[in-house]
């Protein structure tokens, strides 16, 4: 599935109702939803599927919920900025210095 083909689409839940709008398709695994309450949440790529054009979710989906997160990041920002800090710059805790160096 393209990540351009989900990217601002409206998904629907199994009794027709609008559940939100994609508006992160960038991740590998999961979509971004904004819901119209402005609370986002994240469901498996695998539980949508489109049916005469237009996408809901499947029976049984996961919804994956950011109820705690109040700055607003986007689930592809955070992987970002996690990717961002390795390596880690922090020296080992230990040396081998001159004892190590043992022939």
């Amino acid at each position: 599935m393209a990540q351009s083909e989900l990217q601002d689409v409206t998904v629907y839940t199994q009794d027709g109702s609008a559940l939100g709008t994609v508006s992160d398709a960038s991740a590998e695994t999961k979509v971004e939803i904004l819901k119209s309450d402005g609370s986002r949440i994240w469901i498996e790529r695998h539980d949508l599927k489109n049916t005469d054009g237009q996408w809901s979710v499947a029976d049984n989906y996961t919804v994956y919920s950011a109820d705690r997160m109040s700055d607003g990041w986007t689930e592809s920002e955070v992987d970002d900025t996690i990717d961002d800090t390795f390596p880690a710059s922090d020296p080992p805790s230990f040396t081998l210095g001159e004892e190590g160096k043992k022939s």
